[in-house]
């Protein structure tokens, strides 16, 4: 019955999909021209890539607590990574404080800003953000949780930053989620009244690899659609299978949603039995599911980013937004 009931909803929404109106001025979307531009993205995932990054961080660096050692080698291997794909590369850092032993000590974490910037002749002002957070609860190596979001997010920026875009794009990986989101909420402090808006929206990747969790789903902080969701749900008939969205914060999209910027975070839900254990490490992760996350996101990112963003209105092979339905599934 369940898998019946799935597959009636994706025909619905594949008949909405078809029949959703055009603007005005543009010609009916080409669903193969759009397939063939989605596949520009899609074909050059590499999900052993994704992997390789969940083994360096989850395995030859392991355990990645904000402010210690652990997260410095994640932050520098992951700039290391942004630098080779030819990225413009940022370290913040910020301190927030602990209570050890009855005493608040202070730390020093760090957040990551990569940012591809868009073809000079064409750029439209507008900014995308993609990202994820680099740190790991104590005692954990934080495979799923969150190497897994970090090496999405690392192959989406190699395969995307030589394509053709005409949004800047910024690739983000946060340091202190763990403690409060600290990291991001740090990161959208800094961004200008002129930046909050000129942003088209956030992409955020949280737990993204566990073989035993729950099913692929986007969550949204006060249980909207928004432009991330709709293109989303739009990507992920094209290229993986329906998406369903549902309402939940806690993550690094919390802080932008906060700021008025569009957002919403990519996961699987419910979650693994793993989640902030000992026990959240490499041989729970599965390289097909964080290939489905990575194929659906930079489908989206690629559709919003592109030439004629953000709607794409004015172009006959413009895959159009998608309102996916709202399903009230726990993370």
């Amino acid at each position: 019955m369940k898998k019946f009931s799935k597959l009636l909803l994706s025909l619905l929404v594949a008949v909405a999909f078809v029949f959703l109106p055009a603007s005005a001025n543009a010609a009916p979307p080409n669903q193969q021209a759009s397939q063939a531009m989605d596949n520009q993205i899609v074909k050059k995932i590499d999900k052993e890539q994704i992997y390789d990054h969940v083994h360096k961080l989850s395995v030859d660096i392991g355990i990645r607590v904000a402010g210690t050692e652990g997260e410095r080698q994640a932050v520098d291997y992951v700039v290391s990574q942004y630098e080779s794909y030819g990225l413009d590369v940022e370290i913040q850092p910020f301190e927030f404080q602990r209570r050890i032993d009855g005493e608040l000590v202070t730390f020093t974490s760090h957040n990551v800003i990569a940012t591809k910037k868009p073809h000079k002749n064409h750029a439209t002002g507008e900014i995308l953000y993609l990202g994820s957070h680099h740190d790991s609860v104590p005692g954990s190596p934080g495979a799923s949780d969150n190497a897994s979001g970090v090496g999405v997010n690392l192959e989406i920026a190699r395969v995307i930053s030589n394509m053709p875009t005409t949004t800047e794009i910024r690739f983000l990986t946060f340091g202190a989620e763990e403690f409060g989101l600290l990291g991001s909420r740090h990161y959208v402090s800094t961004l200008t009244e002129d930046e909050k808006s000129r942003s088209v929206g956030m992409f955020n990747f949280d737990m993204v690899g566990s073989k035993n969790a729950g099913e692929m789903i986007m969550f949204t902080v006060d249980g909207e659609r928004n432009i991330i969701t709709n293109t989303g749900a739009s990507a992920s008939l094209r290229v993986y299978d329906l998406l369903t969205y549902g309402k939940v914060g806690r993550s690094d999209h919390q802080p932008f949603h906060d700021a008025g910027i569009p957002s919403a975070v990519f996961s699987y839900a419910p979650l693994e039995p793993d989640y902030h254990k000992p026990t959240d490490t490499i041989d729970k992760i599965s390289k097909e599911r964080m290939e489905n996350v990575a194929k659906t996101v930079s489908a989206a990112l690629y559709q919003l980013a592109r030439k004629q963003t953000p709607a794409l209105e004015n172009s006959n092979v413009a895959p159009q937004p998608v309102e996916p339905p709202f399903e009230n599934r726990p993370l």
